[in-house]
Formats: structure tokens, C-alpha cells, sequence
């Protein structure tokens, strides 16, 4: 056995003493989703605002403020460190102006630092992170976009490493690294097998999503390993305040009705029977058309609501793909 083996399992050795559990660096709403010495993640497709999010994290830690029920507890004296992979030198100035709007200054404080890193290769990168981390051992540090640290975020061999490098970075230096990660396409899962590991290793696994009618952006608790949830945080930009502003509207857009809901059995026997009125027995493919024709509505809706709601409730029977009138 060498002697580094020997030296890995006299630290990972478990020794059986009371640990008491260390307060939580991140609350939102009075719920713990980081204490030191962990990884989380904030999920969302592009412009959905996981970067405000993030940044509304780095201005409480800043201000020791509240800032829309997220609370960080550090410590002036604390680094702050921001890691941006993808953005150009134009938009992480605006970004960074947004911090400083967070925050009410128009220099960053000196326990901030941020570093653009999009035209180096994910290794660099990578080393550039350890070095920044030994010299400057910040307390919260902030990745953004974790996704651009992976050459291939559906090779498992590659994405387990990285999610390995979050979980020693974050014990060596008793840090919370706050990932920012994009989902997929259909905007419901993260991206690849690098999604899949980030959600497992995650302290808490956190989502953004914008209402594009609205323009009001929610973050919410998908999995919460230290707590229990807490109520989603919704947050639009007034122009004419020219600030974030929280709403109570987690949902504010309307809920498109049903051409059934208004609709009374009367009145569904009463379109019925003008359907069969010269006919009495017609197959299922006359039904469905003449449906579309007197409910105004498409085929799927006719097959797939009006139909069977109509075989519910007794107005229609069938009989071999035969449909008549009760």
C-alpha cells in the first residue's frame, strides 16, 4: 500500500464524535440550502435570470441585507469570487453593473472578484479555479456557467471528474460554490449526464423560470437535502423604478379555458342532436368531424375530450364503432 492510500484512508476514516451541524451560509425564506463545504446549483434555460438570481446571493452576502427573503451569512472580511466561462466582455460588464446596482455602489468592494474566462479551454480554467482558490480561499464562489466546464456534458467519465473537483474544492476550502447550470431543450431537465451528477452531488438542486408573457422569473426548490422547501421567490424588473421587484404572482398568466367548461349537458344534447338529426347511427370518423363543425374546436379535442365525455355521460352510446344518440 503507498503511502498516499495510507494517508487517504486515515483521513476519510470516520471517527465517532457528536458533529455539530455548522450554521447555513444560504437561507431563502428562513430555509437552508448551503452550509460550508458544499456545491449547490440554480438550473434554467438561457435568459430565464439564474444570473440575477446568483448575483442577488452575492449582494446580501455584500450588504449582510435580505434581499428578497435570500439571506447569506458571511462575514466582510469573506471573499466573494465570480468564475464567468461564456459571456463577452460587454455583457459581463452589464452583469457586473447589475451587481453594483444590488448592492448600491459604483466600485465592487474589495472582497469581490470577478474573472472572465471565455476564451480559455476548459483545463486552464480548471487550474485557474485551484490557483484562485488557494490564494484568495473565498467563502462563496460563484460558477457561471458550470456547463461551459465540460468538453462533453453526455460523457460520464469527464462530468463525474468535474462534479469530483466541486466536492474537493468545497471541503478543502470550506467554501459553497454556487453553480449555474442550463437545462435542456424542453426545459425541464439538466443537461447530460454533467446535469445528472450535479443533481445527485447538489446540497440543493434550485430552478429559474420566466414567463414570457409576464416577464416575471421564479426560482423554486427542487430538492432541498438539508431542509424542507421553500415558497418560490418571483421577482420582475419595474422600468419605471428601475428596480427588481418581488411580486406575489408566482403564476400570473392566465389559465386558458376549456371550450367544455361553460358548456352544461343541455347544451352538449342540444349540439348532439342537431348532429343526428338526419341521421341516426354515424361512425366514429362522421362523429368527430361533425363535432369540429359545431364546437368550433380541433380533431384532437374532439377525439380525445368531447367524445368520451359525451360516452361519460350517457348522451352518446357506441356499439362496434357505431355511435347513436340515447
Amino acid at each position: 500500500m503507498s503511502e498516499e492510500i495510507k494517508q487517504i484512508i486515515a483521513a476519510a476514516h470516520f471517527k465517532d464524535e457528536d458533529i455539530i451541524q455548522p450554521p447555513p451560509l444560504i437561507t431563502i425564506g428562513g430555509k437552508t440550502i448551503a452550509t460550508e463545504g458544499n456545491f449547490i446549483t440554480i438550473s434554467g434555460l438561457p435568459k430565464s435570470r439564474k444570473t440575477t438570481f446568483a448575483f442577488l446571493m452575492a449582494a446580501a452576502a455584500i450588504t449582510g441585507q435580505n434581499l428578497f427573503d435570500i439571506q447569506v451569512n458571511t462575514s466582510q472580511e469573506e471573499n466573494i469570487l465570480l468564475i464567468d466561462t461564456e459571456q463577452s466582455i460587454f455583457d459581463f460588464s452589464k452583469q457586473i453593473g447589475l451587481l453594483k446596482h444590488f448592492i448600491g455602489t459604483k466600485k465592487l468592494p474589495k472582497n469581490f472578484n470577478a474573472y472572465l474566462f471565455r476564451k480559455y479551454d476548459v483545463k486552464e480554467i480548471l487550474q485557474s479555479l485551484y490557483t484562485l482558490m488557494q490564494e484568495q480561499k473565498p467563502k462563496i464562489v460563484i460558477l457561471d456557467n458550470l456547463t461551459e466546464l465540460a468538453m462533453n456534458v453526455n460523457d460520464p467519465i469527464e462530468t463525474k471528474t468535474l462534479i469530483q473537483f466541486l466536492k474537493r474544492i468545497t471541503a478543502e476550502f470550506n467554501c459553497v460554490v454556487v453553480c449555474l447550470l442550463h437545462l435542456g431543450k424542453g426545459g425541464i431537465n439538466t443537461l447530460g449526464h454533467l446535469g445528472s451528477f450535479s443533481d445527485r452531488g447538489a446540497q440543493s438542486t434550485l430552478k429559474v423560470t420566466k414567463d414570457k408573457d409576464t416577464d416575471i422569473s421564479t426560482l423554486e426548490p427542487i430538492f432541498l437535502r438539508s431542509d424542507a422547501n421553500f415558497n418560490p421567490i418571483s421577482i420582475f424588473f419595474n422600468p419605471d423604478t428601475k428596480h427588481y421587484e418581488q411580486t406575489e404572482a408566482t403564476n400570473t398568466k392566465p389559465v386558458k379555458k376549456s371550450i367544455l367548461d361553460d358548456l352544461t349537458e343541455a347544451d352538449h344534447y342540444a349540439k348532439m342532436s342537431l348532429i343526428f338529426a338526419y341521421a341516426k347511427r354515424i361512425t366514429y370518423a362522421e362523429l368527430w368531424a361533425e363535432i369540429k363543425k359545431y364546437y368550433g374546436v380541433g380533431a384532437n379535442i374532439a377525439k380525445q375530450k368531447i367524445i368520451p365525455l359525451l360516452l361519460s355521460k350517457k348522451i352518446l352510446i357506441s356499439d362496434k364503432g357505431i355511435y347513436k344518440l340515447i
